[in-house]
């Protein structure tokens, strides 16, 4: 069976009002992780306390480490709480954040930033 241009018009405009529904509704997720904060579809950025020890006197140093998303396809890097305290040289951990970042659903960030000395 041959689609003559209106079927076919017609069949892509109810293929992008589904996902542009299913989007909205958060029923495909193009934002952040779900479970971590507040989605937002434009813009979204935030960060989460987890975990937290009494603070010692000393200054603190932060570590930080981050997955990063470019476009829909691709994902790297590493947001253990591990590769968080390697990076900022840090022996003894004393507070575990989260911080995540959306532009436009096209870039996100997932970071695990550590404080501790």
């Amino acid at each position: 069976m041959k689609l003559n241009s209106k079927s076919k018009i017609k069949s892509f405009v109810i293929l992008i009002s589904t996902a542009l529904t299913l989007s909205i509704c958060n029923c495909i997720n193009l934002g952040q992780p779900q479970g971590l904060g507040p989605n937002g579809f434009l813009y979204a950025s935030y960060s989460l306390g987890l975990s937290e020890r009494n603070l010692p006197k000393l200054p603190l140093k932060k570590g930080k480490a981050c997955v990063k998303r470019y476009g829909f396809f691709f994902t790297s890097g590493n947001a253990s709480i591990e590769s968080a305290a390697n990076a900022g040289e840090i022996l003894d951990i004393y507070r575990i954040e989260k911080e995540a970042t959306n532009y436009l659903s096209l870039y996100s960030s997932l970071c695990t930033v550590v404080w501790g000395i």
